[in-house]
């Protein structure tokens, strides 16, 4: 009987092989990232140190307005243990939200293991760049707010509004933009319902209606914000020349992720140039090939950003076939969210940092047993079948 219940206990333990290697390995990769982030030069934590600094009430540190003053704001009002160094900061909020996505880890299902690799690859990032004292951590925290929205039993459309609703309180307590995410995340949502109830368009007509309809969503926001709004449509057209404002890039490699125009300058104002650039950059966000030509400390995160742009096309490409209701909803936000993005990114370190703090959402779309890459060949085969069945007829 005993050897009974062993066998059993093996069986289920190959099983989900990857699952259980996935929960053990979190914390080990949680540890390796915190100490791989004490020996990164300083450049990648310049916005924690001045947050960290003007939380600590520190003279010699600049004070920001805006989301940093609000970041300092939260911290020291939260700094019960008195911590004034980022390394006690990085440490403690590494171990609490790394068991809060070992929680999310336990309700997925089993992942393969491309899907196995790509959750420790975010553990990494996010316990480098995200779970420490800074905005990102805040902004992952929104983003788990939505996640818990999506988790309710509640009809879609409800979700989507409420999860709206987060984005557009984020607006009005830390980022102002977020209000057009907001906005970005209800309408991709009506577009993606649109065309997945087309069935009589063909798949490539499908994915160039979509892709065309989210391209003039864009155009037709920034046309009514010229409009209607003058002034938010003012700080959109110069949030990314603004940001890249008063940085160094005289020093080695300060520069070389930054996200400059190829068509004029950064600080163009003709709305058509503007347009014609939020393409191009949006595409090179996607895939960011040009990093392989600055060094090879960026190839992690471009094979990281290919890997995610992989995955969402996937879901993109076949959202009329999508039996996974959260992952519809996860890709509508995902892709609200890289719409409004492509307009203020400013490089493309931001942008993987900006990125991993979505990983509620984020996980949602790569950690689906639709994703698995056993589950894409078995797709394939029945487009192909399907297709077949229309040539003969």
């Amino acid at each position: 009987m005993d050897n009974e219940i062993l066998e059993e206990e093996r069986v289920g333990w190959w099983e989900n092989r990857n699952k259980n290697s996935a929960l053990i390995l979190t914390f080990v990769v949680m540890i390796l990232a915190k100490l791989i982030s004490m020996v990164l030069p300083n450049k990648y934590f310049y916005d924690n140190k001045r947050i960290l600094g003007m939380a600590n009430g520190d003279r010699s540190v600049d004070a920001w307005g805006g989301t940093y003053e609000t970041a300092a704001n939260l911290f020291r009002s939260i700094n019960f243990l008195h911590f004034n160094s980022m390394l006690q900061w990085s440490w403690l909020l590494g171990l609490i939200m790394t068991v809060v996505i070992f929680f999310m880890l336990l309700r997925l299902p089993e992942p393969d293991t491309v899907q196995t690799i790509f959750w420790l690859t975010c553990v990494g990032l996010l316990n480098i760049y995200v779970f420490n004292i800074g905005k990102d951590v805040i902004q992952f925290m929104f983003f788990f707010a939505v996640y818990l929205i999506l988790l309710i039993p509640i009809n879609n459309s409800i979700k989507i509004v409420l999860s709206a609703g987060v984005l557009c309180f984020e607006s009005l307590v830390f980022r102002s933009y977020y209000i057009l995410i907001a906005a970005f995340v209800v309408s991709v949502y009506c577009i993606l319902m649109f065309f997945r109830s087309r069935t009589k368009l063909s798949y490539i007509g499908k994915i160039a209606g979509m892709v065309i309809s989210m391209y003039l969503l864009v155009c037709a926001a920034m046309i009514a914000a010229q409009v209607v709004m003058p002034s938010a449509y003012h700080d959109v057209m110069n949030v990314r020349s603004e940001s890249l404002d008063g940085r160094d890039t005289t020093a080695a490699g300060a520069g070389a992720t930054i996200i400059n125009n190829w068509i004029g300058d950064n600080e163009t104002t003709s709305l058509p140039m503007f347009l014609i650039n939020y393409f191009f950059n949006a595409f090179r966000m996607m895939l960011p090939i040009e990093l392989l030509f600055k060094g090879v400390q960026y190839l992690p995160f471009l094979i990281f950003q290919i890997a995610v742009t992989i995955y969402v096309v996937h879901l993109f490409g076949n959202v009329s076939e999508l039996d996974d209701e959260q992952s519809l909803l996860g890709l509508s936000i995902y892709l609200g969210y890289f719409l409004a993005s492509a307009i203020f990114e400013p490089d493309f370190g931001s942008w993987t940092r900006h990125e991993a703090a979505t990983f509620p959402i984020l996980h949602m779309l790569v950690m689906s047993s639709n994703q698995r890459v056993a589950a894409w060949k078995s797709s394939q085969m029945v487009g192909k079948h399907k297709r077949n069945r229309v040539e003969v007829v």
